[in-house]
């Protein structure tokens, strides 16, 4: 039954391995990789959903093999197969070593799973290293790019020292409680005197610190700029949505699972973080003029927005994350898409490339200004159904000023979304040939624009199976 439940990684495992040794011998077919990343994660996909119902602890509680974890498989295996499909373009107009780009995603990917199952602090780091060393090298893989490099090192001394903080946390958990096993630290916790309780506070905050700057929540954003803008388009989307993703799902779990007793405290918390991380994300969004810079503060924002389901700490919380990660995903793949489009012709580097777009390819405009509707959270798309669900938790737990602020926020967020719609339906561009997408290119944007618009029209079916997931020790 365990190895059943395990397939997934597996085949991620063997996957991974089978991409870096084709790498070695199709140095420059990326496409032929491509399609053997998107077959093997199609397979991962179809084990995923079979073993959907099914709840049971691995490994001597090691994993847990349950609902939540497998929706966030899902999330991953979805980014992962949408970005196999459209980047092998540019992996091989930039020249970057395919095996390597389609072997550490995958790898990476995996530590995404680890993490999403892991009932263990130690688990949970050995899932995090594994994402984030492969993230680090993933950044850098323009090696003659100096902006990629700078990305990479940034990236990696950021990380290095987030790991520092993260161990600190986990051995002050373990000194307080005598386990690494989240549901044992819960039992142990309860049991604390008052005495200890400044301990394990402190633990608490070096994790959620730690676990901040991966998902780029100020004031841990500094790396996040920088590293978005330099890294390899496809990386910079992988990281923003994937990595972030996995973040939040050992965040969820374990503040619900193994310190609930501090709810009190990192209610609080989460919430002033969520009010400054959105804020600040979308008012300096606003000031960008690069694209991916700009959907790089985008994404402190978005990241804001879900620290609010985080902060309420209720079914419904959990529901709305669940809810807006899978929603938030498909939005900026399809907008990382358009820029990997651009990058064809060697633009979407500034906003500005985006002007005329109308013009040159009116079916392509009409998508992003879907997913920037989307991103701004307007009807009829899920973008708006999500953050609505984030609203009603916030007001339905009590926190209505936090309810508020995702609203507000909203607003804020309008003129940057919108300054690339009026470039593409309002500006003359600097060319009027033609835009055509390759078919590649057209299967994700059709995926995404269409998830995010079916998720908006009917999110019923969504939202009763993200109701019926539920965290418990």
């Amino acid at each position: 039954m365990e190895f059943r439940l395990i397939a997934p990684e597996l085949i991620l495992a063997g996957l991974g391995l089978s991409l870096v040794t084709l790498g070695a011998v199709v140095k420059k077919n990326s496409r032929a990789l491509a399609v053997v990343g998107v077959v093997g994660s199609l397979a991962a996909l179809a084990v995923v959903l079979a073993n959907f119902g099914l709840t049971q602890d691995l490994f001597s509680n090691q994993l847990r093999h349950d609902a939540y974890a497998s929706f966030f498989k899902v999330v991953f295996l979805v980014i992962l197969i949408l970005l196999f499909t459209g980047s092998a373009q540019y992996v091989r107009d930039r020249r970057m070593p395919a095996g390597e780009f389609y072997a550490l995603t995958t790898l990476a990917t995996l530590g995404g799973f680890l993490m999403a199952g892991s009932l263990d602090l130690i688990t949970i780091f050995l899932g995090l290293e594994l994402l984030s060393i492969a993230s680090y090298a993933l950044a850098g893989l323009l090696k003659g790019d100096p902006r990629s490099q700078e990305a990479s090192i940034k990236f990696f001394l950021v990380g290095a020292l987030t790991t520092a903080v993260i161990l600190f946390g986990i051995s002050l958990l373990y000194g307080l409680a005598g386990t690494t096993s989240l549901t044992g630290i819960a039992a142990a916790v309860a049991g604390l005197s008052s005495a200890e309780f400044p301990l394990l506070a402190a633990a608490g905050l070096f994790l959620l610190a730690g676990l901040g700057v991966k998902i780029a929540a100020v004031p841990f954003h500094m790396w996040a700029p920088d590293t978005y803008d330099g890294a390899p388009t496809p990386v910079s989307a992988f990281l923003i949505t994937a990595s972030e993703a996995a973040a939040f799902a050992v965040l969820l779990r374990l503040f619900a699972v193994a310190l609930p007793s501090l709810a009190e405290r990192w209610q609080l918390i989460l919430g002033l973080m969520a009010l400054v991380t959105m804020t600040y994300g979308n008012v300096t969004a606003i000031l960008q003029t690069r694209t991916k810079r700009m959907l790089a503060y985008s994404a402190i924002a978005q990241a804001g927005y879900v620290l609010v389901g985080l902060a309420v700490a209720s079914p419904s919380g959990v529901s709305a994350v669940l809810y807006y990660v899978l929603v938030y995903a498909l939005m900026t793949v399809g907008a990382f898409t358009v820029v990997l489009l651009l990058a064809g012709e060697s633009l979407g580097e500034e906003i500005a490339d985006f002007n005329g777009l109308s013009r040159r390819s009116p079916l392509v405009a009409l998508m992003v200004t879907i997913l920037m509707l989307s991103l701004i959270g307007i009807p009829p798309t899920a973008g708006f159904f999500g953050k609505l669900l984030l609203y009603r938790a916030a007001v339905d737990s009590g926190m209505v000023w936090l309810g508020l602020a995702t609203v507000l926020n909203g607003v804020v967020s309008v003129p940057y979304y919108y300054r690339i719609v009026r470039n593409m339906y309002l500006e003359q561009g600097t060319t009027t040939a033609a835009l055509t997408p390759t078919v590649p290119i057209a299967i994700v944007l059709i995926l995404a624009v269409g998830g995010t618009l079916l998720l908006g029209i009917v999110p019923e079916p969504l939202a009763r199976v993200v109701a019926a997931i539920s965290l418990t020790p």
